[in-house]
C-alpha cells in the first residue's frame, strides 16, 4: 500500500493531481483545509490537503510479466498459459478395495423392472383407450401434482393452500417470480374473496384462469404505491439524492435524471457529488456534466455543501451522488447523514439493484433507514427475468417507488413507475381490454 499527501489550490485541482499520479484505483483516505505563507511572504493562503493511498500488489503481476518480454495484455485478457498434463483418474472406491485378483461382481439385472414398468404403462394405457373419462382425471391428477411437487419446492405447504384451481397457479406463477410466498399466498387470497362476493362461484373452482389473472394483476397494482415525479417548481431550488449500495447504478441513474430535466424539461440543472472515495465515479460525473453542459461540484465537508447551494441558488434541479459504501459501514452511513441533514428538503432515492436477492433487498432498505429515505428507485431491470423482488421490497419497506431503471442510455433507459407497469412485470401474460 503507497500512501502520500497532495496539496492544491482546490479539491478538484487535488483529486487531478491524486489520479495523474497514482491512478484511477487510489482511494482518498483524509482531507483538511489549511493556510500557509504566500509567495514572496505576502500574506496567506488557503491550500487542500489530500492523503490518498494505492494498493500497488494488485499491478505487481501485470509488472512482472510485461518485465520478462510477455506480450501486452489485450482487453484485460491475459496470454494463454501451458495446459497441464491431465492426471489420471482415480479409480472408484469399490474398485480400490476389490482383491487383487477377484473376478468383477456380476451385472444388476434390471429386466423384471422394466417388465413391471411397461406393464404400469400399459395398464394406463388401457384405461385411456377405455374411458375417455378416466383419461381426463388422470391428466387433470398428473396436473395436480405437478403443480403441487412445484409448490414445494418454492417453499409454501400444500395444506395451508385452500385455493381453486386457477388461482392455484397463478400462485405458482407469482413464487416463480420470486414474490415471497406469504406475499402471494395473501394476495391470491385477497382475490379469491374479492370473486367470490361478485359471483360466487369461485370458492368451487368455477372461475376463468384469464379473469382470475385479469383480477388478480389488478389486485396487485392496488398494493404497489408509486412516486410523483421529481416536481420542479418555478424560482425554487429542488434537491434530490441518490443513495444505495455500491454497484446498482447510481450515478448513471443521476445522469439520466439530469439529462431528463436539461433537454426535455429546459431546466436548469446542477451536479453535486460526495462520492470522492472513488476518482472514477468524479471522473463518470465529470464526463456526463461535460457532455449536458451543466455545471459539477465536489463537496466533502458540510462548508463545501453550505458553498455549492449558495453557488447554485438560480438552479431548478441539484441532483446529488454519494457514495457506494457497504450497507454494514455505519460509520460512513453516520457521516453520510450528517451531511444529507444539510441540504433543504432533500427528497432522498434509495437506489436498489433488482439483481439482488430478495432477502438482501431487506436487510439493505433496513440498514439504509438512519438515512431517512423517501422513494425507492430500482435499476438493471433489463439484468434480471425475475421481478417478485421488487413487490416484496415496496410491502415490507412501505416506500413509494419512484423510477426504474431499464439499462444504460441516457437518458432513455430510465422510466417513471406506475403501478401498472410493475403488476405486468410480475404477473404478464393478459392485457386488459381499454
Amino acid at each position: 500500500m503507497r500512501v502520500k499527501t497532495f496539496e492544491a489550490a482546490s479539491m478538484q485541482e487535488a483529486l487531478d493531481i491524486v489520479k495523474k499520479e497514482m491512478g484511477e484505483e487510489a482511494f482518498i483516505l483524509s482531507t483538511r483545509t489549511r493556510r500557509r505563507p504566500a509567495a514572496l511572504g505576502l500574506g496567506e493562503e488557503t491550500v487542500i490537503e489530500v492523503t490518498a493511498a494505492v494498493d500497488e500488489a494488485a499491478q505487481a503481476p501485470v509488472a512482472r510479466e510485461q518485465a520478462v518480454g510477455a506480450p501486452p495484455l489485450t482487453y484485460g485478457l491475459r496470454p494463454p498459459l501451458e495446459t497441464p498434463a491431465p492426471k489420471p483418474a482415480a479409480r472408484p472406491a469399490r474398485e480400490a478395495s476389490r482383491p487383487q485378483g477377484a473376478p468383477p461382481p456380476p451385472p444388476v439385472d434390471l429386466q423384471p423392472l422394466r417388465r413391471e414398468l411397461l406393464e404400469i404403462k400399459g395398464a394406463v394405457a388401457a384405461l385411456k383407450d377405455n374411458d375417455s373419462r378416466n383419461a381426463s382425471i388422470l391428466e387433470e391428477l398428473d396436473h395436480l401434482k405437478s403443480m403441487l411437487n412445484r409448490l414445494q419446492r418454492q417453499g409454501m405447504p400444500p395444506a395451508q393452500l385452500q385455493l381453486p384451481p386457477s388461482l392455484l397457479d397463478l400462485y405458482g406463477d407469482l413464487a416463480a417470480n420470486d414474490v415471497e410466498p406469504m406475499i402471494a399466498l395473501r394476495l391470491c387470497e385477497y382475490a379469491q374473496r374479492a370473486l367470490t362476493e361478485q359471483d360466487g362461484d369461485t370458492a368451487s373452482g368455477n372461475v376463468d384462469p384469464e379473469r382470475a389473472r385479469l383480477f388478480l394483476r389488478r389486485v396487485i397494482a392496488d398494493f404497489i404505491p408509486v412516486a410523483p415525479p421529481i416536481q420542479l417548481d418555478p424560482g425554487k431550488m429542488r434537491v434530490a439524492a441518490l443513495v444505495g449500495p455500491t454497484g446498482v447504478g447510481k450515478t448513471t441513474t443521476l445522469a439520466k435524471l439530469a439529462a431528463y430535466a436539461q433537454l426535455k424539461l429546459k431546466q436548469k440543472v446542477a451536479l453535486l457529488t460526495l462520492d470522492t472515495y472513488r476518482l472514477a465515479a468524479v471522473d463518470q460525473l465529470q464526463q456526463y456534466a461535460q457532455i449536458l453542459q451543466v455545471p459539477m461540484h465536489v463537496a466533502l465537508t458540510v462548508e463545501d455543501l453550505r458553498s455549492a447551494f449558495r453557488f447554485y441558488q438560480d438552479r431548478a434541479l441539484v441532483l446529488i451522488d454519494t457514495p457506494g459504501h457497504s450497507p454494514k459501514d455505519t460509520e460512513v452511513l453516520g457521516q453520510l447523514r450528517n451531511l444529507l441533514d444539510e441540504l433543504p428538503e432533500v427528497e432522498t432515492h434509495l437506489v436498489l439493484s433488482a439483481t439482488t436477492k430478495p432477502r438482501d433487498l431487506s436487510e439493505i432498505a433496513a440498514r439504509y433507514e438512519p438515512l431517512r429515505p423517501t422513494r425507492l428507485l430500482f435499476t438493471k431491470l433489463d439484468e434480471t427475468s425475475t421481478y417478485g423482488p421488487i413487490l416484496s421490497t415496496l410491502v415490507r419497506v412501505k416506500r413509494p417507488l419512484s423510477y426504474l431503471g431499464t439499462g444504460q442510455e441516457v437518458p432513455e433507459a430510465l422510466e417513471l413507475a406506475t403501478s401498472r407497469r410493475v403488476a405486468d412485470l410480475i404477473l404478464p401474460g393478459v392485457k386488459e381490454v381499454q
